[in-house]
């Protein structure tokens, strides 16, 4: 059994807003929930921070900081123990690295910065973009069968190329693709209705 989740939004808050209100740079705070285009969001964020001349460094002091979700951690070490867990995320992990270690030291599939030699944001790589599907499907090739939570659009090709998609305070446009799909609230629900999946996926042999 595979736990695939999304990051922010589900185990921890978005970081991009918290930038944008540290630097007092709305363009920042924009997210999935606002932009549905990814790589349109990303040009707008980098953009923003080339015009006030924040560095990857400036932004990571700020970013490094963020805590998990109260609970996340020993959401995470419980998940551990009916399976293996992954976080495959829209973020990025000169960003996340750190949240990931306060997590408990997971595994963290997401997206790369590429950077000028003065260290402003040159652009990116989006090694998630369009992949979280071909993951899920490595994970099916191996055998295993896949629930995956999610918050956002972002998470679609996760939740869709899934066996047990599970919304987290879902957009109302993820409850709309996925009318049939258990909602969870927070992450004690979170864990009540995986505990149940996997319980599923024991009794079937997989």
């Amino acid at each position: 059994m595979v736990f695939a989740l999304d990051l922010e939004g589900v185990l921890a808050p978005e970081i991009w807003p918290i930038l944008g209100e540290r630097f007092e740079l709305p363009e920042l705070a924009l997210t999935t929930r606002d932009l549905g285009d990814f790589t349109e969001l990303m040009k707008r964020r980098v953009a923003a921070t080339r015009t006030r001349g924040l560095t990857l460094a400036d932004l990571k002091s700020v970013a490094h900081a963020v805590e998990p979700y109260l609970g996340a951690r020993d959401f995470l070490a419980r998940l551990r123990g009916l399976g293996q867990v992954m976080v495959i995320s829209d973020t990025f992990h000169e960003f996340s690295e750190p949240l990931m270690r306060k997590l408990g030291g997971h595994v963290l599939f997401a997206n790369r910065f590429e950077l000028e030699p003065d260290g402003l944001l040159k652009g990116f790589k989006l090694r998630i973009r369009g992949q979280k599907e071909r993951i899920v499907s490595g994970f099916h090739a191996a055998g295993y069968r896949v629930a995956a939570v999610g918050d956002s659009l972002n998470d679609l090709s996760l939740l869709k190329s899934c066996d047990y998609p599970l919304l987290f305070r879902p957009v109302e446009a993820l409850r709309v693709e996925f009318p049939s799909a258990p909602i969870a609230l927070n992450l004690d629900d979170a864990l009540r209705t995986l505990e149940l999946v996997a319980r599923e996926v024991e009794r079937n042999g997989g």
